[in-house]
């Protein structure tokens, strides 16, 4: 019998993505405190109507992409090749589930672990 560890993130009392790593999980769900926080900072803003779910997406986006906001914040130039670049949609992690289909497990004594 396989064992599997298997980290969940949960928002709200809801799912939101399964890791096979603490560290993983601990940074979707540093992202994910970030990209709330800059949620509620773009919400607030005077002046500005924008759709939830674009605010949403943009502060998502801000959230994964930190240390280039921050190295642009602090007055780095943009690179030019990113700046001629058409825009890429950034990459949300997936989760432990979805990356890939899960190892079938072995059979006969190869697959018992030394210590049992």
């Amino acid at each position: 019998m396989a064992v599997e560890v298997r980290y969940l993130v949960i928002r709200d009392g809801k799912e939101v993505g399964m890791y096979t790593t603490k560290k993983e999980a601990d940074a979707h769900d540093k992202m994910l405190d970030i990209a709330d926080n800059l949620f509620l900072y773009i919400k607030q803003m005077p002046h500005m109507e924008l759709k939830e779910d674009l605010i949403e997406e943009l502060s998502i986006h801000l959230s994964q992409n930190r240390e280039e906001v921050i190295r642009i914040l602090r007055g780095a130039p943009l690179d030019k090749a990113r700046e001629n670049a058409p825009p890429v949609k950034a990459a949300t992690p997936q989760p432990a589930a979805e990356k890939a289909a899960p190892k079938p497990a072995k059979t006969g004594k190869a697959a018992r672990s030394p210590r049992s």
